[in-house]
C-alpha cells in the first residue's frame, strides 16, 4: 500500500517493522487495561480498535498518517493476541483451554496465510485496496459484535 502511495520500498518494509513494535507493545500494555476494565471488555474494545485503525489506514495518503496506522493497527492486535489465551481459560476451562487456543490460532494462521493473497488478488483485480480495507474493517465490525455477545452471553469468571 505504501509503495502504491509512491513510497519507497524501506520505508513500506520499514512500515511492517512498526506494526511489530505496536504488536509488542500491546502484548506487555494491554494487562494494565483489562485488569481495570476485565478481559472480555478489553477484548471488545481492541477488537473495535482494530477496525477503526482500518478507516485511517484508508485515509492515508503519505508516511505520517500510515505510520501511526501500522503502530495502533499492531497495539490493537497484539493486544487482542495476548488476551485471548486468558479469555479462553475464563470462557472453557483448564481442561480444554489448550485444544481451543489450539484451534483458535490455526484458524488465525489460515487468516495469515490467505490474507495478503487475497488482498493482493483484489488489488491486481481492481489497482487499489479500498476493497480490501472495506472487507478488513466489516471483519473486525463482525469481531466486535462476537467479542461483545460471548461477554453478554459468557459466563466468564473475570
Amino acid at each position: 500500500s505504501a509503495r502504491d502511495l509512491g513510497l519507497g520500498e524501506a520505508f513500506a518494509v520499514g512500515l511492517v517493522g512498526l506494526i511489530g513494535v505496536g504488536s509488542l507493545v500491546g502484548r506487555f500494555a494491554i494487562g494494565v487495561v483489562a485488569d481495570r476494565l476485565g478481559r472480555a471488555q478489553t477484548l471488545v474494545l481492541m477488537q473495535l480498535s482494530m477496525g477503526a485503525s482500518y478507516l485511517l489506514w484508508g485515509a492515508a495518503g503519505g508516511q505520517a498518517l500510515l505510520l501511526v496506522f501500522a503502530l495502533w493497527f499492531g497495539l490493537s492486535y497484539g493486544s487482542i493476541v495476548s488476551l485471548l489465551p486468558a479469555i479462553c481459560m475464563d470462557y472453557f476451562g483448564g481442561r480444554s483451554v489448550a485444544s481451543v487456543v489450539g484451534t483458535l490460532y490455526s484458524g488465525a494462521a489460515l487468516g495469515n496465510l490467505l490474507g495478503p493473497v487475497l488482498a493482493g488478488a483484489a488489488f491486481d483485480w481492481s489497482g487499489h485496496y479500498l476493497g480490501v480495507m472495506a472487507v478488513c474493517g466489516v471483519l473486525s465490525l463482525m469481531a466486535t459484535w462476537a467479542s461483545r455477545q460471548m461477554k453478554r452471553c459468557g459466563q466468564a469468571r473475570y
